[in-house]
């Protein structure tokens, strides 16, 4: 179980897998914004839109300052 926790605590502080899931919030939050321009629930589109950057730009800015380790202690 322990070593299951680790392989997927290393996916997730892995750069690359946090800048590809910024592009996917990215994509989605824009297609999102643009599926809702000139109807009532614009504000919505603009606001998870803008909620979809921060997060992706809190994660990825996370990731690459996180430590890294270099010893191979089990």
């Amino acid at each position: 179980m322990r070593l299951k926790a680790r392989a997927v605590a290393s996916v997730l502080t892995n750069v690359w897998f946090a800048v590809a899931v910024a592009v996917v919030l990215l994509v989605a939050g824009s297609a999102f914004f643009s599926s809702t321009v000139d109807t009532p629930y614009q504000w919505v589109g603009a606001a998870l839109n803008g909620l979809a950057v921060g997060v992706s730009g809190v994660y990825v800015g996370t990731t690459a300052r996180h430590p890294r380790r270099r010893d191979t202690r089990p």
